[in-house]
């Protein structure tokens, strides 16, 4: 006997009520959702914007300041009392110290040049490599001027206190060659190279380098050494087609005086500068040559005087300065 559809209905009803909850549930509003949990962002800090009052106690009331977008602190120092003027006449401008501070990680970067007369090199840059400043240019201001104006540029980092009295150092050294001489040496310290013999394969052999009489002068050069490992996986040995020094002897073994190049990537200017200094030969340009392979290189220009031998070793001891290429 066939069941009346209507006796079924309760049973209907009665599953589809059980199903309700489950197919039927509220959706919970996007308020009340828990977070998705979000990766942590790093904690790196902004470096600190330049404190422009430390920056003016370092350098003195001298100074004129001036803030920068993102914080970076502008100074500019004059020398008003430097008459120069350029094929017989007088320049209306003073010699200047410009000076850029901006935020970095260590502290600060520092971006500067100084216009200097030519005894005034060298006692400049030994101040500069003494405070962790290094030389990165040295090339002249005019053409035909007297006295000769000369343009160091230099670059830091690290304290910006520390900078800035090192920068600072910069107007005492200018101060004090100027007590001593009122008009700018002619010449570098030491006696003026005498014409006499050279021993052109003794000298060559202190250093290593190829040597060639040539008149009353001998004339040395040494390659750049080939790379290893890394350098020469990158390329690096071919970075530059300079020799590493060339360089020229006159005079005698008694009196000499050399005059040279060395080729450098940027990592070796300042340790054989300093090696150069250390000896008492002085750089007479720093000339950036662009980036190669490698990076940054630079020609720097130097001459000395001294016996030929103690010259030779000066050079030997500035290539031992060089940072060895990994």
């Amino acid at each position: 006997m066939l069941k009346s559809p209507l006796r079924s209905l309760p049973f209907v009803f009665a599953l589809l009520g059980s199903l309700q909850p489950a197919c039927s549930k509220p959706k919970q509003p996007d308020s009340e959702r828990p977070a998705a949990t979000a990766p942590a962002a790093a904690n790196v800090a902004a470096p600190s914007a330049i404190d422009q009052q430390l920056i003016a106690e370092r350098l003195g009331a001298g100074a004129a300041l001036e803030a920068l977008e993102g914080g970076g602190v502008a100074a500019t120092l004059l020398r008003e009392n430097v008459p120069v003027s350029v094929e017989g006449a007088p320049v209306a401008t003073a010699l200047r110290t410009e000076l850029v501070f901006r935020p970095a990680p260590s502290g600060a970067a520092l971006e500067g040049s100084v216009e200097l007369l030519e005894d005034e090199v060298s006692p400049v840059l030994d101040t500069l490599l003494a405070h962790g400043v290094r030389a990165v240019g040295l090339y002249s201001r005019f053409l035909y001027d007297t006295p000769r104006v000369l343009v160091l540029r230099f670059e830091g980092e690290g304290n910006p206190g520390l900078l800035a009295s090192g920068a600072q150092s910069i107007s005492a050294v200018l101060r004090d060659a100027r007590l001593r001489s009122a008009q700018p040496l002619s010449a570098l310290p030491g006696d003026a190279p005498k014409p006499g013999k050279l021993d052109a394969r003794a000298l060559g052999g202190v250093v290593g380098a190829q040597a060639v009489a040539r008149g009353e002068a001998v004339l040395l050069e040494l390659p750049r050494p080939a790379a290893s490992g890394a350098a020469a996986a990158s390329g690096a040995a071919a970075a530059s087609p300079h020799p590493l020094l060339r360089a020229s002897v006159s005079g005698s073994d008694a009196q000499a005086a050399v005059d040279g190049t060395f080729t450098l990537p940027e990592q070796e200017l300042a340790p054989v500068l300093s090696a150069l200094r250390g000896a008492n030969l002085h750089p007479v340009g720093i000339i950036p040559r662009g980036g190669e392979a490698a990076g940054e290189w630079y020609a720097l220009h130097f001459r000395g005087k001294g016996t030929s031998l103690g010259l030779m070793q000066a050079l030997a001891r500035a290539l031992a300065a060089r940072t060895p290429q990994q």
